[in-house]
């Protein structure tokens, strides 16, 4: 039976389900399709262990759009969030901990336990002026169709401008560090950021870009009336009951505006017939006819497997099977019989702040370039990079009295491995991370309840995560402005008439902002009135 509707979404990560929510306030029919018997893609809340429930692939969602927020009306569909008063916490191997306080005082107070004097603190406070330096020169906005590279490299005249720009671009993120920083450890806080997601080492050509992400935005937003200087997400917001309840209320709000979700329901192929869409039909054989499509599957995966080359054209095609995934991510999660005590905490107040805040463990540059040089020969580190959270420690209900459940990113892990399998070295890999936090967190195998372990295998078998790259294609030089996803399909519109791209595998990347939802379903509401029109 054939059902039709004015579009249909395929995924409900957060951003199809932005663009759910958007379409269905105009007063369109939209059905969003899920593969999965819930909604949220990476974005989800699940039982991992019997009693525990936490964030199982993303953590964070500090990026998310506040307005989005508002005119979703989250908060009317249950969204609260904690505010811990900790940003992040960063852990070295020698002990000790560099939280990073929202308050510029307090932060530099911190700083001067870790810095060489004078002009490491002066050295911190540079690298952050050059970031937000360049983001402002470059004139880009988050919400407006992305620009050529070289329409950005044009605005950047003087010779200051353009060293600045080239050392971001073209230069290694351990350059700028090591020019203007002689601690290992203030190297360390950024390079972590630096290389988080993207398959790059502090070494690697372009790898300091992704610190530009976040001014960016930060200038993106006060071009909506935002002035929130965040410094590098120097703040977090902890969505109470994990990173699915903010999916979760995505859905209420697209269902209260009429919207049709369904669960359980894989898209085999997206119809087209003479370069315009015409519906999708899913895996079992069911057919759903729509005059427009917007997908939020990963974007070489949609024009690779759910179109074809008859679509959009050979060249194209071919441009798309050439875009590299390499995914160098795993998630660990870890159940808990107790609380969890952080050596570095130095009384029982620092350590409730610890625990309710992302922390992560990024020893030094070299640490950190070797991880990544292991990744390359196709093995992984056994002193691997770890970013984690503990929605527990705000929400207590998510577990068993007394217990918390610990959500962990871990980086330079291979999709890829030179020697044996992952469902062979899956275990061991819950195993390193294990032995690596318990430098940290001493108590550990006390209170240690289970271990469970998502490889880059099983993220991709899991949540459809190519490769198991998270970010649909590392955000680096190359592979950013309108050559993301790949030229030709930027601004979130295809050669297809009627198929649209949303997700983080589109400009601005940006991971939980909804920003490429929000754009994409502007994008299918203005080709909308110029053909009303």
């Amino acid at each position: 039976m054939e059902h039709s509707y004015d579009v249909i979404v395929v995924g409900t990560g957060h951003s199809g389900l932005v663009a759910t929510g958007y379409l269905a306030r105009a007063g369109l029919r939209v059905l969003a399709l899920e593969r999965r018997d819930i909604v949220g893609g990476t974005c989800v809340t699940e039982e991992i262990f019997p009693g525990y429930r936490g964030s199982s692939v993303a953590n964070a969602s500090h990026s998310l759009d506040p307005r989005i927020t508002q005119e979703l009306e989250l908060s009317k569909h249950g969204l609260r969030f904690a505010h811990p008063p900790l940003g992040s916490l960063t852990l070295f191997e020698d002990g000790r901990a560099l939280p990073a306080w929202p308050d510029r005082a307090k932060r530099r107070a911190v700083m001067e336990q870790f810095a060489h004097g004078d002009a490491d603190l002066e050295g911190y406070a540079s690298v952050i002026e050059l970031y937000a330096s360049v983001a402002r020169q470059m004139k880009v906005s988050f919400y407006d169709p992305p620009p050529s590279f070289a329409e950005v490299a044009a605005r950047f005249t003087t010779p200051r401008q353009r060293h600045d720009f080239d050392s971001i671009m073209f230069g290694p993120v351990a350059d700028i560090l090591e020019e203007r920083l002689s601690s290992p450890q203030l190297q360390a806080f950024f390079a972590g950021t630096a290389v988080a997601t993207n398959f790059v080492g502090p070494r690697t050509p372009g790898s300091g870009y992704l610190l530009l992400q976040r001014p960016l935005w930060e200038e993106s937003l006060r071009g909506v009336g935002s002035n929130d200087d965040n410094e590098l997400m120097m703040r977090n917001a902890a969505p109470l009951g994990g990173i699915g309840a903010v999916t979760g209320a995505m859905a209420e709000s697209a269902r209260a505006h009429g919207a049709t979700i369904l669960t359980g329901a894989q898209v085999e192929r997206i119809l087209c017939k003479d370069q315009r869409v015409v519906g999708v039909v899913l895996t079992d054989g069911r057919e759903f006819r729509a005059p427009r499509v917007v997908s939020n599957a990963n974007p070489k995966l949609t024009l690779t497997k759910l179109v074809g080359p008859e679509d959009i054209g050979q060249d194209l095609y071919d441009v798309a099977k050439a875009v590299s995934m390499k995914g160098t991510s795993a998630k660990v999660h870890l159940a808990l019989d107790g609380t969890p005590r952080f050596a570095a905490a130095r009384n029982e107040e620092e350590n409730r702040l610890f625990l309710g805040t992302n922390f992560r463990i990024a020893a030094s540059i070299d640490v950190l370039q070797n991880a990544y040089n292991e990744a390359v020969l196709g093995r992984w580190s056994k002193r691997p990079t770890v970013t984690a959270m503990i929605d527990s420690a705000h929400d207590p209900s998510l577990t068993p009295p007394g217990c918390h459940f610990v959500s962990i990113s871990v980086r330079g892990v291979p999709y890829h491995l030179a020697e044996g399998t992952w469902d062979e070295q899956r275990d061991d890999l819950g195993k390193a991370v294990v032995s690596t936090l318990e430098q940290h967190i001493p108590n550990l195998s006390e209170v240690l309840a289970g271990v469970h372990v998502y490889s880059p295998l099983d993220l991709e078998r899991e949540f459809a995560l190519v490769e198991g790259n998270g970010a649909h294609g590392d955000i680096v030089p190359g592979h950013i402005f309108d050559s993301r996803p790949i030229p030709g399909c930027a601004d979130y519109r295809t050669p297809v008439e009627g198929l649209y791209l949303t997700g983080v595998g589109n400009w601005p990347g940006n991971f939980m902002s909804g920003v490429t939802g929000y754009n994409a379903s502007n994008r299918v509401l203005a080709d909308l009135r110029r053909t009303t029109d």
